[in-house]
């Protein structure tokens, strides 16, 4: 002990700090990687994906939508990305048969699968007590059991063939921030919650195998989905209407960039996020936190009721 002297015993860490260091290109990059993203022919899934494809990894997008992928695999190609770095595999989340093929496809397709990026998703507006219990369902089932069934499918390849692989689901900020305004989202919020559990117990599960596992929650995005995804079919017309006046309400902050996330989502694709396992990475620019892009005056506030 009359030897121990602090400052030798700092300077040998400090230089093993240094040895250990990896170049970060190597921790940017995706090289020799593949990845599955489902979800992968529109909005968030299709900037992952291009993403993914522009860090050197092979990539298999997955949809439902034979119809969206027949827009966006010529916008891949357009990009750069021909048939030897990117395929698409029609899949249905919400059928285990039609999981397991698609794991089954990208395996057979580019010979591994290092990394799983499940963004698929589906959503709709309805008030709780307007809420058809078969719509409440739908989303459930897309969303958190589609997740559940990906996960099993993906890690039980990855565990078969020893891939210490990266494992990223999409949820949203809505499960600790509701919205719209007025609400009308407790079935996707309900899910998107659902994902967050569910990624802490499968990193909790996985780690002994060297698969990590993440979660990104985006705020409100700007994507096609918008398009399709609106007020539930099912309800009454009037109930629609009421619901489309109240979407029109001002909001208080501005919708975080597609891509913005997509890159929050690469980057736990990537050896950058090594130190990171059953977290959820909010990426909405704040909003989470009250950082918003505008604050309601006083006066917008309604008046104390009498």
């Amino acid at each position: 002990m009359n030897n121990f002297d602090p400052k030798v015993i700092s300077q040998m860490m400090m230089q093993g700090y240094v040895a250990k260091a990896r170049p970060l290109e190597d921790l940017i990059h995706v090289t020799g990687k593949v990845a599955l993203v489902t979800g992968g022919t529109s909005g968030l899934g299709f900037c992952t994906s291009l993403r993914l494809l522009q860090g050197g990894a092979k990539v298999v997008v997955a949809s439902f939508s034979e119809e969206e992928a027949g827009r966006a695999m010529p916008l891949f190609a357009q990009a750069g990305f021909g048939e030897d770095r990117v395929k698409f595999c029609k899949c249905d989340v919400t059928s285990e048969e039609s999981v397991k093929a698609v794991v089954e496809f990208t395996a057979e397709t580019f010979g591994s699968l290092d990394i799983l990026v499940n963004s698929a998703g589906v959503w709709s507006y309805a008030h709780i007590y307007d809420m058809p219990e078969e719509e409440f369902v739908r989303v459930i089932n897309v969303n958190l059991n589609g997740s559940f069934r990906v996960a099993k499918h993906v890690s039980d390849y990855m565990v078969k063939n020893g891939i210490q692989g990266k494992m990223v689901f999409v949820s949203s900020d809505c499960y600790t921030m509701p919205f719209p305004v007025f609400g009308g989202y407790s079935h996707y919020a309900a899910s998107k919650g659902g994902i967050v559990a569910l990624t802490t117990e499968l990193a909790k599960e996985l780690k002994r195998f060297g698969i990590v596992v993440n979660t990104v929650a985006p705020g409100p995005m700007s994507t096609p989905g918008g398009i399709y995804n609106q007020v539930a079919r099912s309800l009454p017309d009037e109930k629609k209407a009421e619901f489309g006046a109240e979407m029109t309400v001002n909001q208080v902050d501005v919708n975080p960039d597609t891509d913005a996330v997509a890159l929050a989502v690469y980057m736990m694709c990537t050896n950058l996020a090594d130190g990171i396992n059953g977290d959820c990475v909010l990426a909405d620019k704040g909003m989470t936190h009250n950082c918003l892009y505008r604050q309601p005056a006083i006066k917008e506030f309604p008046p104390k009721a009498e």
